[in-house]
């Protein structure tokens, strides 16, 4: 089994570089799709040329996003498969991304906002959604001795996300039909272009999420047993519910602000890695992040390519593609 999980690791981390290479690689030319493969020769040419500024500041940080955006994603998702015990949890179905996605809409309902503040406003507004949302969820979850349980968690974010559903819908319909398709794409999910800065913030946001995750990976474990289980082997169930929450949050939160609300690599991803590896906790995080980073980075390579010049929004390619992969797991599990 361990000769499994590292053969797993490995093959994902040659197939994850393949893909940000093949990322870098593509392009639009005339309207179709085109292929540079020469061009990390352009990185070690002159400093003005139009192919390695092209590599460094648009196609190369749009990889690297969808990356980071997917590792976040899957994390999450996996951390809520975990600690609930529900093999549909994870970010929208605990408020986390509607209470993101309130935020950005309530933004660009005031348009004066982002032209005074500048585009940063967004990322940060959607990161405080999250935030936010998690926060009500968790007021929701906590029950006799102001303990927080698994039950009261699922609730609490069905409600909250039902809620923010409901304004953001009621919002846009006050919107000029521009404002409506801006906010409507971003809704959908994209990957966007972003510098060197903030790319290196969210890396080392999410290193140090599975860094912190990995020292904790027994107490994780042991949810395996369910709350009273956990409890019996000397694990803080209570505390450990609100600080995983709490995590899984914030990751959903760094990838809305990078991405929009991208469904279905949250959900899918965990399954995939039970499938492989099973739910160890010790091995599952590293490989979730790196098939995440696959997934959304294929996602996004395929919203550019099919329809170039045209680009669709890749979450909606995400639920096209992840529904029936889901159909796919749901019969498997159904016939165990």
């Amino acid at each position: 089994m361990k000769g499994n999980r590292t053969i797993f690791f490995a093959l994902g981390v040659i197939l994850l570089v393949g893909l940000v290479y093949l990322s870098a690689a593509t392009g639009t030319q005339l309207g179709h799709v085109a292929f540079n493969w020469s061009w990390p020769k352009w990185l070690f040419s002159s400093a003005d040329s139009p192919g390695a500024a092209i590599v460094l500041a648009l196609r190369f940080p749009r990889a690297v996003a969808a990356v980071l955006i997917g590792a976040a994603l899957a994390v999450s998702g996996i951390l809520l498969q975990g600690i609930t015990r529900n093999p549909l949890a994870d970010p929208f179905l605990l408020g986390i991304s509607g209470g993101a996605g309130l935020a950005v809409v309530v933004i660009y309902a005031f348009p004066n906002v982002t032209q005074t503040l500048g585009w940063w406003v967004v990322p940060v507004a959607s990161f405080a959604g999250a935030q936010g949302a998690t926060l009500l969820v968790l007021s929701l979850a906590r029950g006799v001795g102001q303990k927080i349980s698994v039950i009261g968690l699922v609730l609490g974010g069905v409600i909250i996300n039902s809620f923010c559903a409901a304004l953001i819908t009621f919002l846009l319909m006050q919107f000029a039909p521009l404002r409506m398709k801006v906010t409507a794409l971003w809704l959908a999910g994209a990957v966007g272009y972003f510098g060197w800065p903030e790319l290196l913030g969210a890396a080392l946001f999410v290193g140090g999420a599975l860094f912190l995750l990995r020292l904790r990976a027994g107490s994780l474990n042991a949810f395996s047993l369910g709350e009273e289980g956990a409890s019996l082997v000397g694990v803080d169930a209570s505390n450990v519910l609100q600080q995983t929450a709490w995590i899984a949050s914030l990751l959903a939160g760094l990838a809305v602000s990078l991405g929009g609300l991208v469904g279905y690599v949250g959900l899918l991803v965990p399954h995939i890695v039970a499938l492989l590896i099973g739910r160890d906790f010790r091995h599952s995080l590293l490989l979730a992040a790196v098939l995440g980073g696959i997934m959304m980075l294929l996602g996004d390579s395929a919203a550019r390519m099919l329809f170039a010049p045209e680009e669709i929004p890749v979450g909606v390619l995400a639920a096209l593609i992840g529904t029936p992969v889901l159909l796919v797991l749901l019969s498997r599990e159904l016939r165990r």
